[in-house]
């Protein structure tokens, strides 16, 4: 005496193996998820920000304003070394940019001349370092001779002539 309900399950499992005997195995398909993707840690992938980089901006912002020439100068000024090399740097100064002029004293004379003859490399390395057009000249001086005028009243005259430098 078998209960109908294990009967039927019996007749079920005969059935269910007679078709899978008689059918082509078929690749199981993945149920379609719905809903959000997740990233590896549960949360919703974020999607790229479309942002410019901040020196992307900085940049335009310096070439709307006007401010490259400027900048440059700037550079040129806090890197003499860098350019020249440390020996020269510490027998010269930067003492302006004017326009394109880049003006230089020298602790000597001497050290005005070796400058004045190397102008062109000094030239093409700061061309290279910042661009081209905004340093086209330099103007060297030797060191400047201290002023012998003392008080309100000044007596005309020849004065000291190359004694300094």
């Amino acid at each position: 005496m078998t209960d109908p309900v294990s009967a039927a399950f019996e007749q079920m499992l005969k059935a269910a193996g007679k078709r899978a005997a008689a059918a082509p195995r078929q690749p199981v398909r993945k149920k379609k998820r719905t809903g959000r993707l997740s990233g590896p840690d549960g949360r919703a992938p974020r999607r790229p920000l479309d942002v410019d980089t901040f020196g992307s901006i900085l940049g335009r912002e310096i070439d709307n304003r006007g401010w490259k020439k400027g900048m440059a100068g700037g550079w040129v000024n806090g890197h003499w070394d860098e350019l020249v090399g440390e020996k020269i740097a510490q027998h010269t100064k930067v003492e302006m940019i004017k326009e394109t002029s880049l003006f230089i004293t020298c602790d000597s004379t001497a050290w005005a001349t070796n400058l004045r003859m190397m102008q062109r490399q000094i030239l093409q390395v700061i061309a290279e370092k910042v661009g081209p057009g905004i340093i086209t000249e330099l103007k060297i001086f030797g060191p400047r001779a201290p002023s012998w005028r003392k008080g309100p009243l000044h007596v005309k005259g020849r004065g000291p002539r190359d004694t300094y430098g």
